[in-house]
C-alpha cells in the first residue's frame, strides 16, 4: 500500500468514517480477528470472530498481552486504554489504543454490530471469564468511591436488546427513551450514608425510567451528554427532595474541578434564595458502558419541596387564577413558546438584545395568560430602562440583590443571559423573584477585579441598568455585609471536602473520555485529574474577588444582622385578573348578549370557564363566561 492510500485511510479514521474494505463476508459484515503483535496474534481463522446475525464472539483458552479487534489490514479496528479485569464490559473506539490483558483463562470476547453499512465509532466489548457473565451493569472502570447509577435503555418494552443510541456520541435529539430501567447502588459510600442516602432498586429488581438528552451546547458539543430523568415513581435519590424529576449533569465543559455549579448552588443556599437545586456526585453506567462522573441534580419544578407556589394549568382562562403561579426563563435562544420584548436600558451604549421570556410552567398560555405576563414584564422592562423604583412593585428587591451577589462573587459572565429563572405566585401582593439558580457554566470566567457584566461577551439582560438603581445598590451592600460576616463562614472547607469526595472519580472520568471520539465541531471532555490544582484555583478566585468587592460594597468586620425584607407594596392586579370581565368596557347590560369565540365566529352555547367576545348593542368586550 503506497503512502498516499495510507494517508487517505488515516484521514477517514480520524474523521470517524470507516473506509470501505473488501474484507467482508457474504452479508457485508467485516471479517474480524483478534489482532496483536506481542503474542504473535495474526489474523488466521484460529483467532477469527464467529458471527451470528449481528453478534460476534471468540473464545480462547488463555488471553494475555496487547491487542485490538480489527480486520486483516487494520482498516477497521477498535481499541481502548480501559483494562478488562475479569468478566466485564468495556468501551472501545475506532483506531483506539491497544487493549491490555493479563492472565485471562477460558475467556469469551463478544460484541454487537447492528448495521454493517454504518460501523460504530464506539463499541462495547464484553469479556466473559470461566463462563461467568459480567454482572448486570458492572464495569471495572468505576472508581468504587461514589454511588453508581445503573441505567439500561432497551429497543422495546420487552427489553429484547439494548438501544445504544442513548450513548452514541452524536446523539442530538431531546426525545425520551421510554423503555428504560435504573437502580442506584450506594456502593458503600459512607459520607452519603451518614446523610441518610440509601440504595434504590437493584440489578435483580430495577425500577422504570424515562431518559432523554438535555442542554444545548453541552448536548451537541460533547460525547459525554447530560440527561433528564423521569422516574416511574417519586424517589428521594441520595437525600435529594422526593420527586420523579432529576437531571444527571455531565459538566463536560467544567474545567474548574466540577466546582462551578457546586460553588454557585452552595452560595445560593447560604444566601437564602427561595429555592436552590441540590446535587450529589454519582458515577453512571448506561447499557454496561461506564459514562464517568456525573452530578445527580434536582430538576427545576413547581413542587412542594422545590418551587413551592401554586401551579397553573396550561391555557387557563379563569381571571381568578391567571395571576400565578408562573415559572419563566430569561432566555438567549428563540423558542416557540416565548414572549419577546425590546430590552430597555438605562445604560448608554449597552449592547441590547431581545428580552425573551420563555414559558416554563405552564408551557402554553391562553390569551389572558399571555396578556398578564406581557403586561408584567413590560412594566418591569420600562422601570429598568428608566431606573425607576416602580420596579420594586413588581420584582422582589431582596431576592434580586441576593441573586446578583451570588453571580458577582463567582464572576459568572453568562448570568442574566440564559438559564435565568423567575417565578411569581398567585394572587394580590405577589411579585416576581429571581430564582432558582441554574447552570453556572461560565462561573470564574470574569475578572477578580471588576464587575462581571463589564467583562462579558454575551450581553446580560437588565443587570447593568438595575445596578444604576440606588435602592438596589443599598440593598446589595447591607446583604453583602450580613452574608460575608455570617453565612459565608465554613464554605471554603465544604469545597475542599467535596473535592476529596470526587477525587478518584475525577481520575476515572478522564480515563473514560481521554480517547473518546468527539462530535463534529465539538471538543474533548474537560480533564479534572489535577484535583488539588482545580480546588486551589477556585479558592484563589473566590478570595481575590471577595477582596476586590470589599472595596466596592464595604468591609464586613464584626457580625451584621440579616437585612429586613423590603416592604414596597406590590402593584395591584389589573382589572381583567380579578373578575369575570376581561376587558373592562362599559356596556348596556339590558341589551341582549351575543357571544363569539376569539376568532370572531358566533357561538350559540358558550362553555362556562372560557373567554368569549360578548356583544351587547353596539359595544363589545371579552368576558369569562360563568
Amino acid at each position: 500500500m503506497n503512502r498516499f492510500i495510507t494517508l487517505i485511510i488515516a484521514m477517514c479514521v480520524l474523521a470517524g468514517v470507516m473506509p470501505a474494505t473488501a474484507q467482508t463476508d457474504a452479508d457485508g459484515y467485516p471479517v474480524l480477528y483478534l489482532r496483536g503483535t506481542f503474542n504473535n496474534w495474526g489474523h488466521g481463522d484460529d483467532v477469527r470472530f464467529a458471527r451470528s446475525g449481528s453478534d460476534f464472539s471468540l473464545t480462547l483458552a488463555h488471553l494475555e498481552g496487547e491487542f485490538k479487534i480489527g480486520n486483516a489490514d487494520w482498516t477497521v479496528n477498535w481499541g481502548t486504554s480501559n483494562t478488562p479485569e475479569g468478566s466485564c464490559v468495556i468501551p472501545a473506539i475506532s483506531d483506539g489504543p491497544n487493549i491490555t490483558t493479563t492472565g485471562m483463562n477460558n475467556v469469551t470476547i463478544s460484541f454487537t454490530l447492528p448495521d454493517p453499512a454504518n460501523l460504530p465509532r464506539e463499541l462495547n466489548i464484553s469479556f466473559t471469564v470461566d463462563g461467568e457473565q459480567p454482572p448486570i451493569g458492572h464495569n471495572p472502570n468505576v472508581s468504587g468511591t461514589l454511588p453508581v447509577l445503573y441505567i439500561n435503555v432497551y429497543t422495546d418494552e420487552n427489553h429484547t436488546a439494548f438501544n445504544n443510541e442513548v450513548i452514541d456520541y452524536n446523539l442530538d435529539h431531546k426525545n425520551y427513551f421510554e423503555n428504560a430501567e435504573y437502580w442506584l447502588d450506594l456502593n458503600g459510600c459512607e459520607w452519603l450514608e451518614a446523610l441518610g442516602a440509601t440504595s434504590v432498586g437493584s440489578a435483580e429488581a430495577p425500577l422504570p425510567l424515562q431518559i432523554k438528552a438535555r442542554g444545548n451546547w453541552t448536548r451537541r458539543g460533547f460525547s459525554k451528554k447530560p440527561f433528564k430523568l423521569k422516574l416511574g415513581a417519586k424517589e428521594g435519590l441520595l437525600g435529594l427532595t422526593k420527586s420523579k424529576h432529576f437531571a444527571i449533569l455531565a459538566h463536560a465543559d467544567d474545567s474548574w474541578g466540577y466546582l462551578r455549579n457546586f460553588t454557585g448552588f452552595g452560595l445560593g443556599k447560604r444566601m437564602g434564595l427561595p429555592w436552590t437545586p441540590a446535587q450529589q456526585p454519582v458515577e453512571v453506567v448506561i447499557n454496561g458502558d461506564y459514562r464517568g462522573l456525573y452530578f445527580l441534580t434536582e430538576s427545576i419544578r413547581i413542587e412542594k419541596n422545590r418551587i413551592n407556589i401554586e401551579e397553573l394549568d396550561d391555557l387557563a382562562e379563569d381571571p381568578a387564577l391567571i395571576s400565578g403561579g408562573y415559572l419563566v426563563e430569561l432566555d438567549n435562544y428563540d423558542e416557540d413558546n416565548q414572549i419577546r420584548l425590546d430590552e430597555q436600558s438605562y445604560v448608554q451604549n449597552q449592547s441590547l438584545d431581545m428580552l425573551r421570556i420563555t414559558m416554563d410552567t405552564p408551557e402554553e398560555y391562553s390569551d389572558i395568560q399571555r396578556r398578564f405576563v406581557t403586561d408584567q414584564f413590560t412594566a418591569m422592562n420600562n422601570a429598568v430602562g428608566s431606573c425607576s423604583n416602580e420596579l420594586w412593585a413588581y420584582m422582589d428587591l431582596d431576592d434580586a440583590a441576593r441573586y446578583y451577589l451570588v453571580e458577582e462573587i463567582i464572576s459568572h459572565t453568562e448570568s442574566y443571559h440564559g438559564s435565568t429563572y423567575m417565578f411569581r405566585d398567585r394572587g394580590e401582593g405577589q411579585k416576581w423573584h429571581f430564582s432558582p439558580l441554574w447552570d453556572c457554566g461560565n462561573a470564574f470566567s470574569g475578572p477578580t477585579d471588576g464587575f462581571f457584566y463589564d467583562h462579558d461577551s454575551f450581553g446580560n439582560t437588565w443587570i447593568p441598568s438595575i445596578r444604576c438603581n440606588e435602592r438596589f445598590n443599598a440593598k446589595v451592600v447591607e446583604t453583602w455585609k450580613w452574608f460575608m460576616s455570617t453565612q459565608y463562614q465554613g464554605f471554603e472547607d465544604e469545597i475542599a471536602q467535596y473535592m476529596e469526595h470526587i477525587r478518584s472519580a475525577a481520575q476515572a472520568d478522564h480515563r473514560r473520555w481521554r480517547d473518546a471520539p468527539v462530535p463534529d465541531g465539538g471538543q474533548q471532555v474537560a480533564n479534572n485529574t489535577d484535583v488539588d490544582g482545580r480546588r486551589d484555583a477556585v479558592l484563589w478566585h473566590l478570595r481575590s474577588k471577595i477582596d476586590w468587592l470589599k472595596g466596592q460594597f464595604g468591609n464586613f468586620d464584626g457580625v451584621y444582622a440579616e437585612p429586613e425584607r423590603d416592604n414596597t407594596p406590590a402593584a395591584p392586579l389589573p382589572p381583567y385578573a380579578v373578575s369575570g370581565v376581561v376587558d373592562n368596557i362599559a356596556v348596556d347590560t339590558d341589551a341582549p348578549a351575543e357571544y363569539f369565540n376569539l376568532q370572531g365566529m358566533r357561538v350559540d352555547n358558550p362553555v362556562p370557564g372560557r373567554v368569549y367576545i360578548e356583544r351587547r348593542g353596539s359595544s363589545a368586550r371579552r368576558v369569562l363566561v360563568r
